[in-house]
């Protein structure tokens, strides 16, 4: 269980950085990414409590969460690659 601490740790340290970096230069992956970032940040948090409670399915279900999250910010990225290439 410490790995997957550390793992979402790190993760919502790096979705703090993300949030930094504003909004993507696609209109079409803002939402997205949005989305994205409130599930990743919910998710590690999700974990990281899990884990400090020793609650293995609530740690699971931030995993879970944070995997969607990959999904999600799979397809922003693949919006703003389409939008750059048209330019």
């Amino acid at each position: 269980m410490d790995d997957k601490r550390t793992a979402c740790q790190e993760l919502a340290a790096a979705v703090a950085d993300a949030e930094k970096y504003g909004t993507p230069p696609s209109e079409k992956a803002k939402g997205f990414w949005a989305e994205a970032l409130t599930d990743f940040e919910h998710g590690s948090n999700e974990c990281v409590a899990g884990v400090g409670q020793k609650d293995e399915p609530r740690t699971n279900e931030g995993i879970r969460e944070v995997q969607r999250a990959i999904g999600i910010l799979a397809s922003a990225v693949s919006m703003i690659r389409i939008d750059l290439e048209a330019k």
